[in-house]
């Protein structure tokens, strides 16, 4: 028998199989003068059959629901870790597009304090005045240290 035909045999018993009812039964196997492999419960006239005896076992609904419910409480574990990872390779990104941006403007805010002779600034009352060299070296640290913290 070649391999189609031995696949065949095998679907059409497994086919055969679950139609039947639980309790065993008998099955007879035969193959016509064509070659082709035919299953039957009726014992074939003038052919040479095979006698199969099926049991099959009754469903126990019991355990296949819980091992539906398992399979489910799985699958929905997988899907809050694949959730999870979700949210954090977002976050992830999000949190890397404002450490670029934040990294940009002390950079732009150190090269002003580099280039720039007179530095104005604003009091607590809004009024605007000029810092000093040390309050232009304060400001420079500060920058210095937001790009240390954005900029790697």
């Amino acid at each position: 028998m070649n391999g189609r035909n031995w696949l065949t045999t095998i679907a059409l018993a497994a086919a055969l199989g679950l139609a039947l009812p639980a309790q065993a039964t008998k099955l007879y196997k035969y193959v016509d003068e064509q070659g082709n492999v035919t299953y039957s419960q009726k014992k074939p006239l003038g052919h040479e059959a095979e006698t199969i005896q099926l049991n099959r076992a009754t469903l126990d609904s019991a355990g296949a629901q819980d091992k539906l419910d398992n399979l489910n409480e799985k699958a929905a574990a997988q899907d809050k870790d694949r959730e999870f990872a979700d949210n954090a390779a977002s976050a992830t990104a999000e949190r890397d597009a404002r450490m670029a941006s934040n990294c940009k403007i002390a950079q732009e805010n150190m090269r002003i304090l580099r280039t720039t002779s007179r530095i104005q600034d604003k009091d607590a009352n809004g009024e605007p005045y000029f810092l000093d060299e040390s309050a232009i070296q304060g400001k420079m640290s500060a920058t210095q240290a937001q790009i240390d913290s954005n900029c790697n």
